[in-house]
């Protein structure tokens, strides 16, 4: 009897229009977490997936589709050249009034004569710094500023377990994307690289994270039937943080970089 007043209590309890509004706020909640964010600099710009990818949006890390190039036309001739071919108007003649003499003018006075060499040498001096200036190259213009390179990898956080290369199973979905994604495109090859935070001794993390990028090479091969040719596994450990603190928990992770 209590477990029937219970079940019939809360519906009724709770105002219609919140039970409503449940489903829009599980909604945005689950769409204002960050599904991907570029972490690094430089060469070792990864872009990580804080959720299983889809095959579309690691295609566009690893073979972006090229810009599409427009080219401009330029119109010669039309109205322009119209305008600029048709003859300009003639200014009007007054023929009412008789044309007035000019007034008379002292005739000019001639200068004294140079000597030829004066005049020579006072010519030079005055062509010598236009001849400078026509010398002299132009200002080179700034260059403009590189564009900033895009990733051109990908990784996971995969939550091992602690001095364990097993993959767990919430995880499998993200290699899975990954799989799908070298079954479209047999020509892909990819290099899985493990690393780890500072934690622990160099050659012990050399090992751990050699071990678990195997471990995701070896689930490539026996659940989505990849060619290990296509695949490169490599133990980075913690040589390569992507935060800057060594330590951090966020180097910890997976990262796949193309081969082709």
């Amino acid at each position: 009897m209590t477990k029937s007043v219970l079940s019939y209590a809360l519906p009724r309890a709770l105002p219609c229009a919140l039970i409503a509004t449940l489903p829009m706020l599980a909604a945005a909640w689950t769409g204002s977490v960050s599904a991907q964010t570029v972490e690094g600099s430089g060469s070792s710009k990864v872009m990580m997936f804080d959720r299983p990818p889809s095959v579309e949006e690691l295609r566009e890390v690893v073979a972006p589709e090229p810009k599409l190039r427009t080219r401009s036309i330029e119109i010669i001739g039309g109205a322009a050249g119209a305008a600029a071919k048709r003859p300009r108007p003639v200014d009007e003649i007054n023929y009412g009034s008789a044309p007035i003499p000019p007034a008379a003018q002292p005739a000019p006075q001639t200068a004294p004569s140079r000597p030829v060499h004066k005049q020579r040498r006072q010519e030079v001096r005055m062509e010598a710094p236009a001849a400078e200036m026509a010398a002299a190259p132009p200002p080179a213009a700034a260059p403009a500023p590189a564009p900033e390179a895009a990733p051109q990898a990908f990784g996971f956080r995969i939550n091992f377990a602690l001095n364990s290369a097993e993959i767990p199973a919430e995880s499998a979905s993200y290699i899975d994307a990954v799989g799908a994604l070298m079954k479209e495109d047999p020509t892909l090859g990819l290099t899985v690289e493990g690393h780890t935070d500072a934690t622990g001794s160099l050659p012990y993390n050399m090992l751990l994270s050699q071990r678990r990028a195997v471990s995701v090479g070896e689930y490539l091969v026996r659940v989505h039937q990849i060619d290990p040719k296509r695949i490169t596994v490599d133990g980075k450990g913690p040589t390569v943080p992507l935060a800057a603190n060594p330590y951090d928990g966020r180097n910890r992770r997976v990262e796949f970089k193309p081969t082709h």
